[in-house]
This record gives C-alpha cells, structure tokens and sequence, in this order.
C-alpha cells in the first residue's frame, strides 16, 4: 500500500540566491568569471528553459555550492506562477534566483520527472493558489513546500504516469500546431477570397 510522506521526507530544500546582475556579460573576456542565473522569466509557459541564456552573474566562492545539479527541480515559489521546472543540465555553473526553492531527491527510488508532474498538477496548485487572493505578492515558503503531502506509488506507476503525461504535452503541443495552421489556412482563404473581389 502506497503511504503519505511529507515533501521532506523524501528531498533536500533549499532556497535560491540573492546576488546581482552584473551589467558586463562578456564570457569572452572573462570565461570562468561569470555564471548563469535563472529567473522565472527565463521558462515560458509550458516549463521550457530559454536557449539563448547568457552569464549574468559575476563569480564569488559562496556561489558554487549552490549550482544546480542535474535532475534538480526548480519550483517557482514567488508571484503569480507556482510551477516546477526540471533542471536537466542545460547550462554549466548555473544557479537559481531567489523566486525558486531548489529540490534535491533523495530517494533513489523517485523519479525526478515524476515528482515534477506531481508539483505541477493542477490539484496540488490548488493547495497554493489560495495565496493569490490573501496576499499580494504570493510566495510559498520552504517549510510549506516541505509540508506538503505526497503519495509515492511503485517505481512502475511513477513510469506510467510520465510517460502518460508525456503523451498528454505531446497531444497538447500537435493540437497548438493544427489550430497554428488551421488559422494560416483560413486566414489566407479568406484574405485571398478579399483581393479577388476587387
């Protein structure tokens, strides 16, 4: 039987960083001087990491500790957006804005993708989405997200359940491209049909 266990049961939480921007983001000039940090503008609505992301951060020895690490996921835990992104190595020397808590697992036996479908699911974003309309900058806190309950199923239903919702994004994404086209279709139709009445 599948038991309940607290969110930090399971995982390591820590908070993202505090630093600034810097103005200078030549990695020519200075190569191992800068690191990338992200923020929650830099995901776009469906949870994928720009490709274009530039260093913008200038190096100190306390920021090492706290570069993401493959498999890491990124809950955006600030504003109006709750989601979780999984870190999958795009980038080296990486880290996390303030606006993220940082998950680390640290059971072997849960995958990291299916932990991630379970933080994004829309009944878990239930749980915090009561902020959005008691405060006015929302923020979920460490020992909230720490406190949240989570059912850990067999290591097979964890896999069916990703690859569910695998082909649930793949379903999701061939539908925004026939509706993409069927618009273009139509559009043209009747823009073609409007020349031809003159």
């Amino acid at each position: 039987m599948n038991r309940k266990h607290k969110l930090t049961d399971i995982v390591n939480i820590r908070s993202g960083m505090v630093v600034s921007k810097t103005a200078n983001n030549d990695e020519s000039q200075l190569t191992d001087a800068y690191v990338r940090m992200i923020g929650t503008s830099d995901y776009d609505d469906d949870g994928n990491l720009r490709n274009d992301l530039e260093a913008n951060v200038l190096y100190k020895a306390s920021i090492a500790k706290n570069f993401l690490q493959e498999n890491e996921i990124l809950f955006n835990a600030k504003g109006r957006r709750f989601f979780a992104a999984l870190f999958k190595n795009e980038y080296q020397s990486t880290i996390a804005s303030a606006s993220f808590l940082v998950i680390t697992i640290k059971d072997k036996h849960i995958l990291p993708e299916f932990l991630l479908w379970y933080l994004n699911h829309t009944e878990t974003l239930k749980i915090f989405n009561s902020k959005m309309s008691t405060q006015v900058m929302p923020s979920i806190t460490k020992q909230e997200l720490g406190d949240l309950e989570i059912i850990i199923p067999t290591f097979d239903t964890q896999k069916q359940i990703v690859e569910l919702n695998l082909l649930k994004k793949k379903q999701i994404t061939i539908q925004k491209e026939l509706i993409t086209l069927k618009e273009n279709y139509i559009n043209a139709l009747t823009y073609k049909k409007l020349k031809n009445e003159q």
